[in-house]
């Protein structure tokens, strides 16, 4: 980390010296904000951040009360090279929003992380993500049985964990499955799918055979307890198939119930064990709800993204 922190440092840097050399304005991603924002100009640039990921405090609180509730699970996190980077370095992200003259954020719940910190709303801006938008055609046709299906990295701060012990204790329709796609797992995860059933773990998929199982599984879900957004949510609702999440992540901003988006309270294994359940009965078979879910991604394209960026920039 701190080498990868380092490197940040002379990225911005350059961006630094660019924008001195032609007099230009600074549009920074959080970890190459520092040095730019930081240095002297003889012109007057706009400092303009893009906060990606929510802010650290915000994370190792929430990281740090769920280890605590359930120990074991926070392998990626518990030695986090970031929370003991030498202060120049941990600096660097830590306080890049207090040298932004604007700053955008792709979620509500990355924005509020920077709120919490101390950061005055009026000069946050929260634009979402964007997807490539699927060429029209038809849906496949909803699966009758209750395929669920997880993408994401096998650790603490995607609520993986979360999501195995609501599996465990659920009781759910017979043919009920659970597919993960993760390339890599925490030890802990690893001891939890020990013994349970209906359960199939995938560590390596390519684009093709991803789309595919987004398009034939019934629910998308990922209990994050930290996400400065969520592709794959958009990803899953692109092809039809609804997402069950939590308010840490960009689902309150993109949709609602009726158009396939579904919230569980963060870290509350009894509330997504409920969920799975009712979902569980009520999405196998539901057509209308595929197509909901596949028109609001479409709702979402780049360009969208991209004009709403532009749009506050010359706000």
């Amino acid at each position: 980390m701190e080498t990868w922190n380092k490197l940040d440092g002379r990225f911005s840097s350059a961006a630094g010296e660019l924008a001195a050399r032609h007099q230009t304005d600074l549009l920074l991603y959080s970890p190459y904000a520092w040095e730019a924002f930081t240095r002297s100009y003889r012109h007057q640039p706009k400092r303009v951040l893009f906060q990606y990921h929510p802010h650290i405090g915000t994370e190792r609180r929430i990281l740090d009360a769920d280890a605590a509730r359930h120990p074991g699970y926070g392998e990626s996190f518990a030695q986090h090279e970031e929370y003991q980077l030498p202060e120049h370095l941990a600096r660097r992200e830590r306080d890049a929003w207090k040298h932004a003259d604007l700053i955008f954020c792709a979620s509500s719940f990355t924005r509020d992380s920077l709120l919490a910190a101390g950061c005055d709303a009026s000069r946050c801006r929260v634009v979402p993500y964007g997807i490539d938008v699927l060429p029209p055609g038809e849906l496949q046709p909803p699966p009758q049985t209750f395929q669920a299906l997880f993408v994401g990295s096998g650790g603490q701060r995607k609520g993986l964990h979360h999501l195995l012990m609501a599996w465990r204790n659920a009781k759910l329709p017979a043919g009920s499955r659970l597919t993960l796609v993760c390339r890599v797992l925490d030890q802990g995860i690893k001891t939890l799918l020990e013994g349970l059933k209906n359960v199939t773990l995938i560590q390596g998929l390519g684009a093709r055979e991803l789309q595919e199982l987004y398009a034939k599984s019934t629910l998308f879900v990922m209990p994050s307890l930290v996400e400065g957004f969520g592709q794959v949510y958009l990803e899953a609702l692109a092809h039809g198939c609804p997402v069950l999440g939590t308010a840490n992540t960009c689902l309150p901003d993109i949709g609602t119930e009726r158009e396939g988006v579904f919230l569980t309270p963060s870290a509350d294994v009894d509330a997504l064990v409920s969920r799975l359940e009712a979902l569980g009965q009520n999405l196998p078979g539901n057509a209308e709800i595929r197509r909901a879910a596949r028109a609001l991604a479409a709702a979402y394209p780049w360009q969208g993204f991209r004009k709403m960026i532009r749009h506050h920039l010359a706000g």
